[in-house]
């Protein structure tokens, strides 16, 4: 069998736009599908492991767990119109106001704003969420902000002891997007509305959606029927 490169991947994910890491979306590709027979964990070129934390750095994806608990990458352009469904068009201070996001995502998102960039070990002893009964809390937090994709995962710090895992590195998302504005190379539009937003997403999805059950599927968490 042959193996997926790095660049067949991001031109997956420049075709479909909203691309899960594993197998998340019934009938519906993802990285660990089309990479099956890749060098997995390797630190080679062809490890899709790496490429998660790869593309995030080059700007063509954000990565995180923007549907349920399983990470997806987005097309940086597709970002921001996903990013308007999946808040809402509603702000985090709003949100948390208004009872729809816990008051420990709404710290996390406060010490990440404040940081800039910062490692999950840092932030979760930052919260003060380090004891080993509050880990359930902490990610839950996590998950939390990425569902309404206020924060991204943009990279992964070596753990300092050996056979650790890595520990995934957190920036908001409207950080996220201002670096990337700054490089010469990008155009990212500007947020739309929210029915500019459906009205784009659905068109894209129906065009690539083989089906009706994977396209539900978006359209159930993006609100695209509402």
């Amino acid at each position: 069998m042959s193996k997926t490169t790095y660049e067949e991947f991001v031109e997956q994910v420049n075709r479909y736009r909203i691309f899960p890491f594993s197998d998340l979306v019934a009938e519906y590709p993802s990285l660990t599908a089309a990479a099956a027979d890749n060098e997995w964990h390797t630190g080679t070129e062809l490890d899709p492991w790496l490429w998660r934390i790869r593309i995030v750095k080059d700007g063509y994806a954000a990565y995180g767990k923007f549907f349920g608990t399983k990470a997806s990458f987005v097309h940086v352009d597709a970002f921001p119109l996903v990013k308007v469904l999946l808040s809402g068009g509603t702000t985090v201070e709003a949100r948390y106001r208004d009872g729809l996001l816990s008051t420990h995502a709404y710290k996390l998102y406060e010490l990440i704003r404040e940081a800039g960039n910062i490692d999950s070990r840092q932030l979760r002893k930052a919260a003060k969420l380090d004891a080993k009964e509050q880990k359930k809390e902490y990610e839950s937090a996590l998950v939390q902000l990425q569902n309404f994709g206020d924060i991204v995962i943009t990279g992964a710090k070596e753990s300092d002891h050996d056979g650790g895992w890595s520990s995934m590195c957190y920036e908001t998302s409207d950080y996220w997007l201002e670096q990337l504005e700054q490089r010469p190379d990008n155009d990212i539009p500007e947020a739309p509305s929210i029915q500019q937003a459906r009205d784009q997403i659905s068109t894209g999805l129906r065009e690539l959606c083989t089906t009706e059950k994977s396209y539900g599927y978006f359209a159930k968490k993006l609100k695209l029927n509402a």
